[in-house]
């Protein structure tokens, strides 16, 4: 199995969404973990710990985590799925 992608800095991208995407998605594929939880209150460790990897190249934590709730929801939505 291939590793993640990385994550750029923010000087290196335009926002924490787009730089953790490819990261995010590879998450998801690799592990199937729920992404629904990510999209509510509760984040699942393997999301809290994508949030840290992008804090670890400068991201603010508090925008990683909101980036990944994001992604999550995009990719609800994309699915289908309804959520508040």
């Amino acid at each position: 199995m291939p590793p993640m992608k990385s994550i750029p800095a923010p000087a290196e991208a335009g926002s924490a969404t787009a730089a953790i995407r490819p990261s995010f998605d590879d998450l998801v594929e690799m592990s199937g973990v729920s992404v629904a939880a990510a999209a509510g209150a509760d984040m699942p460790e393997a999301f809290v710990a994508l949030a840290h990897r992008a804090q670890s190249v400068g991201w603010r934590y508090e925008d990683a985590e909101e980036a990944i709730r994001q992604l999550a929801r995009e990719k609800l939505g994309a699915q289908g799925a309804a959520f508040d």
